[in-house]
């Protein structure tokens, strides 16, 4: 399956939770199922696998990631030392666009895909151009000279849409950001539960 690109609003709506790197909205005005009834349709109990589903499309929207690259995070995830769920949340949380977005230089995930693939941002002194790559504690990215007077980056970056975590510094000058520490599986921004994220891979 492709990335989605449809009506954002629609996914939340039908998985029940907020997922903020995919948009700014949120289900609040119409917290019911899409279609036409919506309102009133009655959800049958869950299968096992449907619940396991639902926590799986919650991270790969989420992150914006293909079936595919979903499944091959999961696959490396297992092949690392320690708990495959932390392994698995660490190498989401370390992918360049989530990064960005998590540096407050834009409002959603896809924006920061945007914003490298239009070739934006410099990744250690050179023109970046893959938002899947993983980065490290210690590496440096910056907003290009001559995309910094650009007005939505400054108005975003001067008032993220979300607090900035800890090991994440920013110069809003340079509009530079260093990776102090990678956040933690503690601070994933969103409801989900990745034994059942697991469980849907390894059944």
């Amino acid at each position: 399956m492709a990335r989605y690109n449809g009506p954002r609003l629609r996914k939340i709506r039908r998985i029940g939770t907020e997922l903020p790197g995919l948009t700014t909205k949120t289900s609040a005005k119409r917290p019911t199922v899409p279609g036409m009834h919506g309102p009133t349709k009655r959800m049958n109990k869950t299968s096992e696998f449907g619940l396991r589903l639902k926590e799986k499309q919650k991270l790969r929207l989420h992150y914006g990631l293909t079936e595919r690259a979903m499944r091959l995070v999961f696959q490396r995830a297992q092949r690392m030392a320690g708990d495959t769920g932390r392994n698995m949340i660490g190498l989401l949380e370390s992918r360049f666009d989530n990064l960005v977005w998590r540096a407050g230089l834009t409002r959603t995930i896809p924006a920061a895909r945007q914003l490298i693939t239009h070739g934006h941002i410099n990744l250690g002194g050179k023109r970046a151009k893959t938002p899947s790559q993983m980065l490290s504690v210690g590496d440096v990215f910056q907003v290009r000279e001559a995309s910094r007077n650009r007005e939505d980056l400054r108005i975003t970056a001067n008032s993220p849409v979300r607090e900035r975590p800890a090991g994440i510094k920013i110069d809003l000058d340079t509009m530079s950001v260093t990776i102090e520490a990678l956040p933690g599986p503690e601070l994933i921004p969103l409801d989900v539960n990745v034994q059942k994220v697991i469980e849907y891979f390894a059944k």
